[in-house]
């Protein structure tokens, strides 16, 4: 049986070169593109800080709280790479991702990792945030070999919102199926992170058709996101 993991790690095989994840913030200009081969470096990196360093597994909680932005993926697949199921509350959660808006949602949570929005590449320095460590820094040491990437659960663990990881990846096909994504659609997304529907539509569905992300952040100009949508070949919008 299929998991969310294993979409991502079929992609990998079939197309490690391919873009997978093309981000836009039209409020300061960023465009950053990553291949399936570089996420997977993230994605290892924070696997490994999660299943090694924190010693964290099957039946763990993670807790995110992130925006729609490029630097938010690595901890989702790392979680569900490592065994962890992602998690609403902080009661319920070993681990947290969480950007500075959002520190408030991990309290009493043990480890919590801050991401950069405006910054995601470099971290904050010398400003992290106060309760959070600095994402950037902590899995800046980790081994990013995917090869070394061994999954922590099987399909009838636990994944989210109370379902299993065969079940969510049976969600993300029919999602898939309802949001018409034909095989490698290229899907342009402006929606926020709110919680796992965002996640299964914008990420999960398009991985299991061998599709591609394009965010688009701040922007309510229709024009642009029509430009956008133009130069990235965009099959799909999400809004």
């Amino acid at each position: 049986m299929t998991t969310p993991e294993q979409l991502f790690a079929d992609l990998l095989t079939r197309e490690p070169g391919r873009p997978f994840i093309t981000y836009y913030d039209e409020a300061n200009g960023e465009r950053s593109e990553l291949s399936a081969t570089s996420l997977a470096n993230w994605v290892a990196k924070t696997h490994h800080l999660l299943a090694t360093e924190l010693g964290l597994g099957a039946g763990d909680g993670a807790l995110l709280a992130l925006p729609a932005h490029w630097i938010s993926i690595p901890p989702l697949l790392a979680a569900l790479t490592a065994g962890l199921q992602l998690v609403d509350d902080a009661a319920s959660a070993e681990v947290a991702f969480v950007e500075p808006a959002t520190l408030d949602a991990a309290a009493g949570v043990p480890d919590v990792y801050a991401v950069a929005p405006d910054a995601a590449r470099m971290g904050f320095g010398a400003s992290v945030p106060v309760g959070a460590e600095d994402y950037v820094t902590a899995v800046r040491p980790q081994a990013d070999a995917w090869g070394s990437v061994r999954f922590g659960a099987g399909p009838d663990d636990p994944c989210l919102a109370g379902r299993s990881r065969a079940e969510v990846a049976a969600w993300a096909r029919e999602r898939a199926s309802e949001l018409g994504l034909s095989a490698g659609a290229r899907v342009l997304s402006t929606r926020a992170w709110a919680g796992p529907a965002d996640w299964v539509d914008t990420l999960l569905a398009p991985l299991s058709v061998g599709g591609s992300l394009v965010y688009v952040r701040n922007c309510a100009d229709p024009e642009v996101l029509e430009r956008r949508a133009t130069q990235e070949r965009a099959t799909t919008r999400l809004d």
